[in-house]
């Protein structure tokens, strides 16, 4: 099935693009989400009248996204969750809850375009992937704590204080991995 791309798909191509894809991932995917539109002569000449719109439209979004890449870069994001005595989370931590703390610190950014390649499910330090464009790419540190008192979903600029917080956090994980290695030798 040839469809034209409306939205940029990682993977697949970008804005405008007529590529062919398998008839369920048109048909029951990029189409429902509005990221495509069939082929069709007529959406094709359409397609054709805004390439030129769609050019200036593009380096907007490219400048854009290379914007929100710089403020990403220099963003640091600390989340509690309840773990066990070996770090694990009780759950997980997904791209869906990066968006949510993102979303709350006033950045609204696709929870498709961080590219988290599996669940957080262990407390430490991540760099996480973001593509805010298919052009543009940067990374973001999120540091998983364990849940205290009260749980922490925030977002804070990189400095002294994030850095004391990734240190806090490397020194829970290395205190976790002794404590580890000591019960797996006092039980043999």
């Amino acid at each position: 099935m040839k469809v034209i791309l409306i939205d940029d798909v990682y993977g697949l191509g970008r804005r405008g693009e007529v590529t062919n894809v398998a008839s369920g991932y048109g048909r029951n995917y990029l189409i429902p989400k509005h990221l495509a539109v069939a082929a069709t002569a007529g959406n094709l000449k359409m397609v054709e009248e805004q390439r030129l719109a769609l050019a200036k439209k593009e380096s907007k979004y490219v400048e854009e996204a290379e914007l929100l890449a710089q403020e990403l870069g220099q963003l640091h994001i600390i989340i509690s969750r309840k773990a066990g005595d070996t770090g694990v989370l009780f759950g997980s931590v997904t791209s869906k809850d990066l968006e949510e703390v993102l979303s709350a610190n006033g950045i609204n950014l696709d929870r498709r375009k961080i590219l988290l390649k599996q669940p957080i499910k262990s407390i430490g330090n991540y760099r996480v992937e973001v593509r805010p464009h298919s052009d543009v790419e940067t990374t973001f540190l999120v540091s998983i704590t364990p849940e205290g008192d009260e749980p922490v979903a925030r977002t804070m600029p990189r400095g002294e204080e994030s850095d004391a917080v990734v240190q806090d956090v490397e020194t829970r994980v290395a205190e976790i991995e002794k404590y580890s290695s000591t019960s797996a030798e006092d039980v043999e």
